[in-house]
């Protein structure tokens, strides 16, 4: 048996007064502690409730989307007296107070909290989710004789610990606390607010006794509950089979069970065995039971004792005026009698089922006649006929009977008279036959169709008269034809989604674009992203045309008036009058757009939401034109479609929710990877089986709004383009050009829906790691920005500043300060444990840490050892394990007993965006006695570009000993080298022979090497090099330059030879790295003199950052120079080119 403990905390005081936040459930449902609820909220709602802690929160970024689709913070004078009656109000300074010290007694009552230490601050933003919920008596149905005024005052202290959306609905996760009573004489300062007594106090008096009394009742009932199960499972399988097979009456007086046939029976299975929740909270509850009576090394005190009681009746399903009880005795000695109460009285209610079963199968089949038993069958279905009449009938309403009874089975709601007054729409005028020829029946299953036909598409501004029409026809199709036709269910869906779509739209931040707040945006992107200036430039760069176009908002829609009247002048005067007409009714509701409608089921949440609507018709008129103009002026602002490149784990995906949310829009993600059918992008046509929208429009669903951030990521591993693809699916890339060219998303069609849809304002941001796998049409159309590799100076801000806390916060460490990484520990980790141009591997190193230092913090904890938050430099190989190898040390010093000679450092760009060096190593030997057979050997897994650059490299250096262009005495000594070339056998390598190495970039730097071969000229090691060579010796510029540089810094070179064409690349770097491009204009300009410039900033600043010097070559004879000066040059003159063309 378990082990009891007695109450240590009889003499504190764990009684409070607290000012929290009320709110009362819609539905009968009692909270009770220790039990964590799911409960569905509509849209409105949960935005009502959430708002009050917008304060609180706003760094949680599904609240705030939730948020930014309702406009409550409204002037109070543009309600009226219904909308400010359901207006929410943010908590007050007592409510805020009361959360605190309510948190502090919670952490005391769970034995987290020392007063010595000081009070505890709330962890996290749900923290602040506290709630006094109050059960709705009024859908509480009690026994005859209670008064609902002894529970008037009951709460209990829940508070919202998750939060799913799934685009209808929100579903929130209640965890309740405990529970309290509401001082109903005292009155806060807000009406939503309550002053509650809460005592955490848990005395009982001899706990070991009281547990045994729970425990055998509880051991009882869960008999009582396993024995019913089997029996009607039983009963279910005995039916089947005798039905089945036929049996004869005598069969059915051995056999038969009328346990199916009972209602008590009936519902008391669909809750205990319907549910997959509750079996298995019920398993969990048995095992607790269990438990604590096979162990005796668990205690149970009387905190746990009282839990398990809350636990035991909100599992089991008691009424819920039971529960009510239970939650009402705020005594502890009170709850456990009620507890024990309960239980008896449903071990009862098994025990008289079973007897009254037991009854009513003897008589049935032993003592009743044929007639006594088919009178018995006949009423029960009877019975069950007027129950279901009275479910499916609403009450005032005359039930008809229908001269074909078939035809009313099939359709339902489907009303056959029609009015011979026209209906009227919600202004009282008369409205149009063709959305309002049937009525719109509550009951009706297409209901939410009708009212979006009836009510919302006449309205809608982005959809022609011609879509409009053709969505009403399929609209009759359905109402005129029976749910068993084939068509009924295809029409049906697509009407839904149809439907579904957040037509006209618009959820943003800012009021209007005028009161767009750059500073704001700028101070967002720069706290969610360190760098990257000019991606954030772009994006200023587009909010401020935006504000510009709604402070001009005036001018320009007068500019866009007379246009429309100059394009229509040619026109008839009819249809002039009617695209007026057209034109007035498109602007009459576009400030409507901006209201996003809610799914409530009570008709107080129905009102509230028409009542919101209500405020945006109220408006003057003046204030309307102001937003229908400035709407109309955006529209014509194309969105910028950009496509952010660069090396995995640089920050593109995580910039492009940033974008969102500096702009206050919707995000929505769409991964392209590995896509091949074009029907992703553009939809299935709705005649197929299980057809559905593209991705695109499937994204405007779910982000409930025509302006979202839609993500398309990995665009480049889409298959099709230059990756090649299967054309029986279609090309998915090719699907792409309409939906990103600005000038014609404005119409895109996908083919489920079959009718354009405006894009323009979805602004879309594409992801790619390599750009040259898109094809050119589809590059030609997106705005390309890079985003190169991270040096370790930046890797090292952004650990600091974003990834160490981020991991620090995952892993469950309470405290900042008990991790404490130096800036040398953390450059440890980026130069010796990572091989990376973004900083994924970064962050799971720093992750891995965590880890490590979690379990020593909990060990602590446990008085097992002692805890160092400081990590040192010596600890890195436990907790990360032995660094990468140093390539400085193994590649960049010369073996024993090895030539110097025909060693050059190279410098490449990797494919995960990162830059390093390459050694080039060779060997040269004659062949004695064998004229002409000089030949060269290449290795190391190189490509075919890298081999051509090599022979140019060899005939080139060549050339320059045949026509001895190089400055050597003895003349002898050139005769020597040419017999040296023509007999010499050379062999190339390029270690790491894994790796597949290719490209131009690696010419000049194995020309250099030939040369050193044949001279026996030894290349200084601290020198590396980049560029390709032509036949007559020019140095062509290469890419990556910049992560070549951070390459060879990081592999201890001091000098670095580049293309001189690429000096313009280092200044844009330059600049960049500055934020300083005033003087960009004045440095290219000083950078167009060939062979000589005058400002060396560039280079100055690249010195001091990374402590290398850079030489520029536009010949190979600048190369020559670099490495070994000026005495090989003096001949020169006469061979150098007198023009240099790229």
């Amino acid at each position: 048996m378990a082990r009891y403990k007695s109450n240590e905390q009889n003499n504190t005081d764990f009684k409070q007064q607290v000012v929290l936040p009320t709110y009362k459930l819609d539905s009968n449902l009692v909270l009770l502690p220790g039990i964590i609820y799911n409960v569905t909220f509509s849209r409105f709602k949960a935005a009502t409730l959430l708002s009050r802690f917008k304060s609180q929160v706003s760094n949680v970024s599904l609240i705030t989307n939730l948020l930014n689709e309702y406009d409550f913070d409204g002037k109070q004078d543009e309600k009226d007296e219904t909308e400010s009656r359901y207006m929410p109000t943010p908590i007050s300074e007592d409510a805020v107070a009361g959360i605190k010290k309510f948190y502090q007694y919670e952490q005391k009552f769970k034995g987290k909290s020392d007063d010595s230490r000081g009070e505890l601050d709330l962890q996290n933003e749900f923290d602040w989710l506290v709630l006094a919920i109050n059960p709705n008596l009024e859908k509480i149905r009690e026994p005859q004789g209670s008064s609902d005024d002894e529970y008037e005052n009951i709460v209990t202290i829940a508070r919202v610990i998750g939060m799913v959306d799934d685009t209808s609905n929100i579903k929130l996760t209640l965890q309740a606390l405990t529970r309290g009573i509401k001082h109903s004489k005292v009155k806060p300062s807000q009406t939503n607010e309550a002053l509650v007594d809460i005592d955490w106090n848990a005395n009982i008096d001899d706990v070991a006794s009281q547990y045994d009394v729970l425990n055998t009742k509880a051991l009882r009932l869960f008999k009582s509950i396993d024995e019913f199960i089997v029996d009607y499972r039983q009963a279910l399988s005995i039916a089947a089979s005798l039905a089945k097979k036929g049996k004869q009456s005598k069969d059915l007086r051995q056999n038969g069970d009328l346990l199916t046939l009972n209602p008590l029976a009936n519902s008391l299975y669909l809750h205990l065995a319907g549910s997959k929740d509750f079996t298995k909270a019920y398993i969990s509850l048995q095992k607790l039971f269990g438990t604590f009576n096979s162990s005796s090394n668990t205690k149970i005190d009387n905190k746990t004792f009282l839990r398990l009681i809350d636990l035991t009746c909100a599992i089991i399903p008691f009424p819920n005026h039971e529960k009510l009880k239970l939650l009402k005795d705020f005594n502890a000695t009170d709850r456990v009698n009620e507890a024990n109460l309960m239980l008896e009285s449903m071990i009862q209610v098994f025990s008289n089922l079973k007897e009254n079963n037991k009854f009513i199968n003897h008589w049935f089949y032993n003592e009743a006649t044929n007639i006594q038993r088919a009178n018995v069958v006949a009423s029960q279905l009877k019975s069950i006929r007027l129950i279901l009449e009275g479910m499916t009938n609403k009450p005032g309403k005359d039930i008809k009977t229908n001269q074909n009874p078939s035809r009313q089975l099939v359709r339902r709601g489907n009303n056959s008279n029609k009015s011979a007054k026209l209906p009227m729409n919600h202004d009282g005028n008369e409205s149009n036959d063709e959305y309002d020829d049937e009525d719109d029946d509550d009951e009706d299953e297409l209901r939410a169709i009708t009212s979006f036909i009836k009510g919302k598409l006449p309205n809608i501004t982005t959809l022609s008269s011609d879509t409009k029409r053709l969505i009403v026809k399929d609209y009759k199709r359905i109402k005129s034809s029976p749910p068993g036709n084939s068509d009924f269910h295809v029409i049906r869906n697509y009407l839904e989604i149809v439907a579904d779509i957040p037509w006209d739209r618009y959820v943003t931040r800012f009021k209007s674009n005028k009161d767009i707040d750059l500073d704001f945006a700028k101070k967002q992107l720069d706290n969610d992203h360190y760098g990257l200036q000019h991606v954030k430039t772009r994006l200023i760069q587009y909010l401020v045309v935006l504000k510009l176009l709604g402070i001009n908002a005036e001018k320009e829609f007068e500019k866009i008036e007379s246009e429309n009247k100059k394009s229509n002048k040619n026109e008839s005067p009819s249809n002039n009058k009617s695209d007026k007409e057209k034109g007035e009714k498109n602007f009459t509701r576009a400030d409507d757009s901006i209201v996003i409608a809610n799914n409530d089921e009570t008709s107080v949440a129905h009102e509230t939401a028409r009542n919101k609507n209500k405020k945006s018709k109220s408006l003057t008129t003046i204030e309307k034109n102001l937003l229908n103009k400035s709407l109309m002026v955006s529209k014509n602002n194309k969105s910028p479609i950009i496509m952010l490149v660069g090396p995995p784990g640089t920050g593109k995906t995580s910039l492009a929710k940033s974008i969102a949310k500096a702009l206050g829009r919707n995000f929505q993600r769409v991964s392209l990877g590995g896509i091949k059918d074009e029907s992703e992008i553009r939809g299935h046509r709705r005649t197929y089986v299980g057809a559905m929208p593209g991705v695109i429009i499937q994204s405007l669903r779910k982000s409930r709004s025509m302006n979202p951030v839609i993500l398309l990521d990995e665009i480049d591993k889409i298959i099709g383009g230059n990756n090649g693809v299967n054309k029986f699916n279609g090309d998915p890339s090719a699907a792409l050009l309409e939906v990103l060219d600005p000038e014609q998303n404005t119409s895109f069609i996908d083919h489920y829906l079959g009718f354009p849809v405006d894009l323009s304002q979805v602004m879309f941001i594409c992801t790619a790691n390599e750009a040259y796998n898109l094809s050119r049409p589809l590059l030609d159309r997106l705005e390309m920005i890079e985003v190169g590799a991270y040096d370790y100076d930046e890797k090292l801000v952004i650990g600091e500043k974003y990834l160490l806390p981020r991991q620090i916060k995952r892993n469950g460490i309470p405290q900042a300060d008990l991790i404490d990484l130096e800036k040398s520990v953390m450059r440890k980790v980026i130069l010796d444990y990572t091989r990376e141009a973004g900083v994924r591997n970064f962050e799971r190193s720093l992750g891995r840490i965590c880890r490590f230092k979690a379990v020593e913090y909990s060990q602590s904890l446990d008085k097992l050892s002692e805890y160092q938050p400081k990590v040192e430099i010596e600890d890195l190989p436990k907790y990360l394990g032995l660094p990468f190898a140093n390539l400085s040390t193994e590649l960049f010093e010369s073996p024993i007993e090895s030539a110097k000679c025909g060693v050059v450092n190279g410098l490449s760009y990797n494919t995960d965006g990162s830059g390093s060096v390459l050694v080039f190593e060779s060997i040269g030997f004659n062949h004695e006695g064998k004229s002409g057979t000089s030949s060269l050997n290449m290795t190391g897994r190189l490509g075919d570009v890298l081999m051509e650059s090599a022979k140019i490299g060899l005939t080139f250096i060549k050339l320059i000993i045949y026509k001895n262009l190089l400055n050597l005495i003895d003349r002898n000594l050139n005769e020597s080298l040419i017999d040296k070339v023509n007999n010499m056998e050379i062999h190339l390598h390029v270690p790491l022979g894994s790796i597949q190495k290719d490209g131009p970039s690696a010419g000049i730097t194995m020309a250099l090497l030939f040369l050193s071969l044949i001279l026996e000229k030894p290349v200084p090691l601290d020198t590396a090099m980049t560029g390709e060579i032509t036949l007559r010796g020019l140095v062509l510029p290469i890419g990556g330059i910049k992560e070549k540089i951070l390459g060879a810094h990081l592999n201890g070179i001091k000098r670095v030879i580049v293309p001189r064409e690429n000096r313009k690349d280092l200044i844009e770097e330059y600049c960049r790295s500055t934020n300083d491009f005033n003087q960009l204009n004045d440095l290219l300009l000083d950078n167009e003199n060939k062979y000589d410039f005058k400002r060396s900033e560039p280079e100055k600043f690249w010195f001091d950052k990374y402590g290398i010097t850079i030489h520029y070559a536009r010949e190979f004879w600048d190369v020559i120079k670099a490495v070994w000066g000026d005495a090989l040059l003096v001949k020169v003159d006469q061979a150098r080119m007198v023009e240099y063309h790229l």
